[in-house]
């Protein structure tokens, strides 16, 4: 089916395309455009109360499976004064509920979003047994203009009751991502140069930052989506990305998943510092990792690159010293390793690390490589590039 024209000029999105071609629809009449679920499926319960406002109770509605057991939960970020009632989040809504998630869509007031997001926080862990939430299992979704309040709290290291979070179409003011939340970020194709170029703030810069800092952000290009593409494009790409975003809601809160993200995060972390060029900060930490673990042979050989980044050549010839003959790589052991021995004053050794490289993997163009210069007229050195 050919994609609509047609945008809609929501009040929920600040960076909506704001021309539209044909009808306009408005926010809170725009169609969902996934297939509804089954009637019976879930129960909503409207209107629930989370805390005091300042004319008024705040309150949210709760869609949930039939299933009686306590499930992971998704929150739908709505600070932008949509009506919870509107099909775009109550649609997202009652897909998650059908998929299996509890769905949650709260009242938060535009100018105190963060802190009404806050009390639905501590009303939600509270009263989880009441409503059959996974407290461990707690996910977040905003969109749009949401994106700005919403992916800045998220990546608060404070926030340990976010377990997940899905961001689509939005960008925000992120500096520092967070190695034990996983994100998924979706980005309309057709939307406007600011929001997806690759400019300070863009979402491409953004995605960028995440992957240099070895953060476990899931990028989704929807190549010819508009924004807002679940109430503007009725084809099978955003039907296929709401399915894809639901699975991996459910992947991302699941225990196993949880654990191994949470447990690789201090390796991820010192591996993101020596890839930024940064190995005198990864030291320390490595040190920990391995002393933590003295029989894992890569985090030693990663400690071993991280000391000769940090040019602590003795303390690498030391650690690639104890690497010989496990089983690694020998041009992943044995270049670095040389590297630190000739820094080290160690030429003889250096040649030693070098000969245990097989002729077809070892650099050609070492032969050249200044370090090496003091080993170029030695005939042992100029042996290992002869045919």
């Amino acid at each position: 089916m050919k994609r609509s024209y047609r945008v809609t000029c929501a009040v929920w999105s600040a960076v909506a395309v704001a021309w539209c071609a044909g009808k306009t629809a408005s926010a809170q009449d725009a169609h969902f455009y996934y297939p509804p679920p089954q009637p019976g499926s879930m129960t909503i319960t409207k209107d629930v109360a989370f805390a005091p406002g300042d004319t008024g109770k705040l309150r949210m509605d709760v869609y949930r499976p039939s299933s009686g057991e306590a499930l992971p939960t998704l929150i739908f970020f709505n600070g932008t004064g949509l009506p919870r009632s509107a099909d775009m989040y109550a649609g997202w809504a009652k897909i998650a509920s059908f998929r299996g998630l509890v769905a949650i869509v709260p009242d938060l007031r535009p100018d105190s979003a963060a802190q009404d997001f806050q009390k639905l926080m501590a009303y939600l862990t509270a009263h989880a047994a009441e409503y059959k939430i996974d407290k461990a299992g707690i996910a977040v979704y905003a969109a749009s203009a949401n994106v700005t309040t919403a992916f800045p709290i998220v990546e608060d290291p404070r926030q340990t009751a976010i377990a997940a979070a899905v961001m689509y179409y939005g960008t925000a003011p992120i500096t520092q991502f967070r190695r034990d939340v996983p994100v998924f970020y979706v980005r309309s194709g057709l939307d406007r140069p600011d929001v997806n170029g690759s400019g300070p703030g863009s979402i491409l810069a953004l995605a960028a930052l995440a992957n240099s800092q070895n953060a476990p952000l899931t990028l989704v290009n929807d190549a010819s989506g508009h924004h807002a593409f679940e109430v503007t494009d009725d084809d099978g790409v955003t039907r296929q990305v709401i399915e894809e975003t639901i699975q991996w809601v459910k992947a991302a809160v699941s225990r196993p998943y949880l654990e191994a993200v949470r447990h690789g995060a201090p390796e991820a972390e010192v591996a993101a510092q020596v890839a930024s060029g940064d190995a005198k900060a990864a030291v320390p930490g490595y040190a920990k990792l391995v002393n933590d673990h003295p029989d894992d042979v890569r985090l030693r050989l990663s400690y071993a690159e991280a000391l000769l980044g940090d040019k602590q050549f003795e303390g690498a010839c030391a650690q690639f010293e104890r690497l010989k003959g496990k089983g690694l790589g020998p041009r992943d052991v044995g270049l670095p390793a040389a590297r630190a021995c000739m820094q080290n004053g160690d030429a003889e050794l250096a040649l030693a690390w070098l000969r245990t490289i097989p002729r077809q993997f070892l650099p050609s163009d070492l032969q050249e490589d200044p370090m090496f210069a003091s080993l170029r007229m030695r005939a042992e050195f100029r042996s290992l590039f002869q045919q």
